[in-house]
């Protein structure tokens, strides 16, 4: 039993600090897009939402330049969801697993060629 769970007890004068440890543990909130932001050696990428949009933020490491794109187009399944935005002939497309939500793969199409396929890891 944690320390902070003994204190509640004692701050609330329960006798059963077994009901504070279940009432102390805090919820699992099931994520359903990747949020935050990834990174390789080349490339850093955020993931977040504001006002009702889901955005994309691309930058080459070491540039002070950055693509920013909304408007989501969502795909894919329960166990491997995939997310895309589009900039004129070019579709940023993010590959996610919720089973291992510290990764997502990135790929960069022009006209339906891959120009990029980096899997990047949350920092």
């Amino acid at each position: 039993m944690r320390l902070d769970t003994f204190a509640l007890a004692a701050v609330m004068g329960l006798s059963v600090p077994g009901l504070v440890e279940v009432v102390a543990q805090r919820p699992a909130i099931a994520q359903v897009q990747p949020l935050g932001s990834f990174r390789d050696s080349q490339w850093d990428v955020s993931l977040f939402m504001e006002r009702g949009y889901y955005y994309y933020r691309g930058q080459a490491r070491g540039s002070r330049e950055y693509l920013e794109l909304r408007d989501v187009e969502f795909s894919g399944t329960r166990d491997r969801r995939v997310y895309r935005w589009y900039n004129a002939n070019y579709m940023y497309q993010v590959v996610w697993r919720p089973a291992d939500p510290n990764f997502i793969r990135l790929q960069v199409f022009e006209n339906n060629v891959e120009l990029l396929n980096r899997l990047l890891e949350r920092y």
